[in-house]
């Protein structure tokens, strides 16, 4: 266990920071003495490199705190992509030294200039922050985390393999498709085609990533109503469709 003073120290994180990230549920500390000091072990350690990496990014605070609620293997395979971004920026680095080597002594050629071209790791970053927001925004798969079914993390489930295998761009597409669907089939009501249509392409693409019987799929549906003001904030009403139409098809 660290005390308040050593994170900061080995951070560089202010304790005032730290006790922000407490206030906003971003960082709770894994104990607090009698006298009021938090403490933290190595998980809650863990958790505050994924912020710094996140932050260093500049993926705002509320951003950071949905994706480190999603399963450990997402959040995995999206330090991934940006790991490629720190190799890009990385091999550019490597290429500059070369060049002051080369002007050093007195030696230049016209190639020398695409030092200075950032199009690559912009475009990068791009695709990437697009991803996340979409990731971010789809706040519509927050029940599904929340809901139990993931016992002790996606990492504990046999199959868990598959999200790895997964394109990321898939799965942020195939994800949007389902909230689609959930969107237009509200005007049919909750036990029509569409939405059976919406809840069996749901399933689906949860089954694609972790296993999920039909006992799973219901306790999901119920956990969209205990998040339904977080919901309701991009699309009024949408929760409890979707609590009505996995309840409709799966009694």
């Amino acid at each position: 266990m660290k005390s308040v003073n050593e994170v900061s120290k080995l951070s560089g994180v202010s304790r005032r920071t730290l006790q922000y990230y407490d206030e906003i549920g971003l960082l709770p500390p894994s104990a607090v003495k009698k006298s009021g000091y938090r403490q933290y072990d190595d998980e809650s350690l863990r958790r505050l490199w994924s912020i710094l990496f996140y932050k260093e990014l500049g993926i705002p605070l509320d951003d950071i705190r949905l994706l480190l609620e999603n399963p450990k293997e997402m959040e995995k395979e999206i330090m991934r992509q940006h790991k490629q971004i720190l190799l890009e920026k990385q091999s550019g680095l490597q290429k500059m030294i070369l060049s002051v080597d080369r002007i050093l002594n007195d030696d230049f050629d016209i190639s020398m200039l695409r030092d200075f071209d950032k199009n690559r790791i912009e475009t990068m970053k791009k695709t990437y922050a697009n991803e996340i927001r979409a990731l971010m925004e789809s706040n519509f798969f927050l029940p599904v985390v929340k809901s139990g079914i993931f016992p002790s993390g996606v990492s504990s489930v046999k199959n868990a393999a598959n999200i790895m295998n997964l394109d990321f761009g898939k799965l942020i597409a195939l994800s949007g498709e389902v909230i689609q669907k959930f969107c237009e089939a509200m005007q049919d009501g909750p036990d029509s085609l569409a939405a059976k249509e919406a809840v069996a392409s749901y399933k689906e693409f949860i089954n694609s990533w972790i296993p999920c019987d039909d006992k799973a799929f219901r306790k999901i549906g119920q956990a969209y109503l205990r998040y339904k003001e977080d919901l309701d904030k991009k699309t009024p009403g949408l929760a409890e469709f979707v609590y009505e139409a996995i309840l409709h098809v799966y009694q």
